[in-house]
């Protein structure tokens, strides 16, 4: 028991050293972006496969809605977008409720960009904080007592993967009712770009 208490805590440390590393390689520009045409249903797909565990216990499903015809691929991070969408889903899933979860993930392409959001109906996020909730290292008391171990960088990265992508990044809320987060991609994907690759 108190090796698997050590083992645990190393790896929360690993994890934070990770996130902090690539808070770094991001804020001066210098993470390494590697495009791959990829299929954008088929990818979120397999990301809210690999989540559907995180909802085992609970009066939860995660739904998916996609356009009727598949979308072009679109070049894009594999690794980079992968905390994107998997951040999103993780935090929907997290501060949900046990009674109503549903957690809505939409694609959809939107003008010259194709769009995603994910919609809960969990503890939705305090008006007052609604402009900090972006910022680094910044936690709401709500979320870090559900959640003790955050470290306040999850969508401070995800928004800053977002912009270096051309993309971007917001959310509507109402406290006790839930909140959807939305990003965009350009229909030209990302960009290659010589960096440092980013730990995941």
């Amino acid at each position: 028991e108190y090796l698997t208490e050590i083992q645990e805590g190393t790896k929360r440390m690993v994890k934070l050293v990770n996130n902090l590393l690539n808070v770094s390689c991001l804020e001066i520009g210098e993470i390494k972006i590697e495009p791959q045409p990829t299929q954008l249903e088929d990818f979120i797909e397999n990301i809210i496969t690999e989540c559907k565990t995180l909802v085992k216990g609970k009066k939860c499903q995660l739904i998916f809605k996609k356009p009727a015809q598949n979308l072009p691929k679109v070049p894009i991070d594999p690794g980079l977008f992968r905390q994107v969408i998997n951040n999103l889903i993780n935090n929907a899933i997290k501060y949900t409720r046990d009674t109503e979860c549903d957690i809505i993930i939409t694609l959809k392409k939107e003008n010259e960009n194709y769009l995603i959001s994910v919609q809960d109906y969990g503890i939705g996020i305090p008006k007052d904080i609604q402009d900090k909730i972006l910022e680094k290292f910044f936690r709401s008391t709500q979320a870090a007592q559900i959640d003790t171990e955050g470290s306040g960088l999850g969508l401070y990265i995800t928004s800053m993967i977002m912009k270096i992508s051309g993309g971007k990044m917001w959310f509507t809320s109402v406290e006790g009712e839930g909140s959807t987060f939305f990003i965009t991609m350009p229909i030209k994907g990302m960009s290659r770009k010589n960096g440092k690759k980013g730990s995941t």
